[in-house]
């Protein structure tokens, strides 16, 4: 009876230190992964100014610099999460442009710095992308701009919060974001099984294949409020960066002693117009002087990038006429701005609008 004793309890000692070492090293996995993974990882609902909050993707970069900066991504409609437009008659024959591989692209043109892709705060019809949070929009997502709208103000609050976010995140917690993420990845892998002669599906599989692992990354030292941006928008999401123009010339000229628009406005180096559209009447591209000329004097590299799906498009020929005189007045007032047409020689389809995403390129 004696041995028998000595004996569970070194079975019990035996099991119990077989435990402690499986959980010690189930966590250290868990920390490896979530310390190496730079791929997309889906943060949720981030809050900004005020009551608003957009959901965020985010990466981190590949090549990490001493000066770092922050690419930060408005999309189009039908853009969305994959599962988002899997379940859409229609949007999952674009599944290739979900924002979650969205994220992946960028990181993959832009691999030094931090990318944050905002889904839009309502996908009206699962379709149309509607940015409210930062312009006055209708039902649809045409924009109804006004001097201030606080959305240089809200994107200053998402990055804020965002980095909070990274900080107090679990190891548990960014496997499950980056699991979420992946598994979205894997239905695209699945369709382009069964789409292997198709250009588009082969290249975003080819994105994947990218190893997306990096030296430890310490979330406590990001702040990526404190970086400075680039700020793209593809097609429905360039209102976004619409407003920001108002919003600059609204601070320029009547609250020039703001500190926070200020601080904000100082951070942004770049800005990407990437086939801008929507389904208003006018404002696809800004046109007035004053407004371009506060653009100007803020010294913002600028990049245009047009197809002819939005500039030949003659049931809206005022896009065309916006983006020439948008183009002209810029440089007549010698800003930092360079243009390129894609695709010029194809008939307008909506698929070279979305291959612009994989032809833009960095400066």
């Amino acid at each position: 009876m004696h041995q028998f004793m000595i004996s569970t309890k070194i079975g019990h000692k035996f099991i119990k230190s077989f435990i402690t070492n499986y959980i010690k090293d189930a966590k250290n996995v868990l920390r490896m992964l979530a310390t190496t993974y730079s791929g997309p990882l889906r943060l949720g609902a981030i809050n900004g100014y005020e009551e608003r909050s957009n959901e965020i993707i985010y990466c981190y970069p590949t090549n990490v610099k001493e000066k770092q900066c922050v690419t930060v991504y408005f999309g189009g409609d039908v853009q969305d999460f994959t599962e988002n437009m899997l379940s859409h008659r229609d949007n999952k024959n674009y599944i290739p442009w979900n924002l979650d591989n969205t994220a992946r692209i960028l990181q993959k043109k832009f691999p030094e710095n931090h990318i944050v892709v905002v889904r839009p705060s309502r996908m009206e019809y699962q379709t149309f992308s509607c940015f409210e949070n930062f312009v006055p929009s209708s039902k649809c997502g045409a924009p109804d701009h006004t001097p201030m709208h606080y959305a240089l103000l809200h994107l200053e609050q998402l990055l804020t919060n965002i980095s909070s976010t990274l900080h107090t995140m679990t190891d548990c917690d960014l496997n499950i974001a980056r699991e979420t993420s992946e598994s979205a990845m894997q239905e695209i892998n699945k369709l382009n099984d069964s789409s292997s002669d198709n250009a588009t599906f082969n290249e975003i599989k080819t994105n994947h294949e990218v190893d997306f692992k990096t030296e430890n990354w310490r979330r406590d030292n990001i702040s990526l409020d404190k970086y400075d941006l680039i700020i793209v928008g593809f097609s429905k999401g360039c209102v976004v960066l619409n407003q920001f123009l108002y919003e600059f010339h609204f601070f320029k000229t009547l609250s020039p002693d703001d500190s926070n628009l200020l601080n904000t406005i100082s951070k942004i180096k770049e800005m990407y117009w990437l086939d801008g559209g929507h389904s208003g009447g006018k404002n696809t591209w800004i046109t007035s002087k004053p407004l371009l000329e506060t653009l100007t004097g803020l010294g913002i590299r600028i990049h245009i990038h047009v197809t002819p799906y939005q500039i030949d498009d003659d049931r809206r020929p005022w896009v065309k006429k916006e983006e020439k005189l948008f183009h002209e007045i810029l440089k007549k007032q010698e800003a930092n701005i360079e243009r390129h047409l894609h695709f010029s020689n194809i008939i307008p389809n909506i698929n070279i609008h979305f291959e612009l995403l994989s032809l833009f390129g960095k400066s």
